[in-house]
């Protein structure tokens, strides 16, 4: 009887991990996202980070906000920064598609998963930034 146990509990454990396996990653693009303004996204964060962390790390968010600054990074990925209502703090949306037409200035809809907040550097004055990667703008 254990054996039987022992060996249902083997193959369900399998099961569960070839499903994990062969999912693949989220569709992003085609995803609803829970929608949220920049200003509010980095506020939650920075009241209560623990709450905001549950809430929205590694959940699909589509940010609407005005674009700060567009660049590339190190990766050569368009990377677009969405203003706060904090001098110096963002929400940053590294693109998984480059888009020429988006310019700073403009009020713009990106769809991306939260990865949460960066530490920033307080004796320099560096706020820490909020990350969303695998973005795309919602027309």
């Amino acid at each position: 009887m254990i054996g039987l146990s022992l060996l249902l509990l083997i193959l369900s454990g399998g099961a569960i991990g070839y499903y994990l396996f062969s999912k693949g990653p989220v569709d992003v693009k085609n995803s609803s996202g829970k929608k949220t303004a920049a200003k509010d996204l980095y506020q939650s964060f920075t009241t209560d980070t623990i709450t905001a962390q549950k809430k929205y790390s590694g959940k699909i968010l589509e940010v609407s906000g005005e674009v700060n600054e567009v660049l590339n990074n190190r990766e050569n990925n368009q990377v677009v920064t969405l203003k706060t209502s904090i001098e110096g703090a963002f929400i940053n949306c590294t693109m998984e598609e480059e888009n020429p037409d988006i310019k700073p200035g403009e009020n713009i809809v990106i769809k991306g998963i939260c990865s949460g907040i960066g530490q920033g550097e307080a004796e320099l004055g560096i706020k820490g930034d909020v990350y969303l990667s695998r973005c795309f703008s919602v027309k």
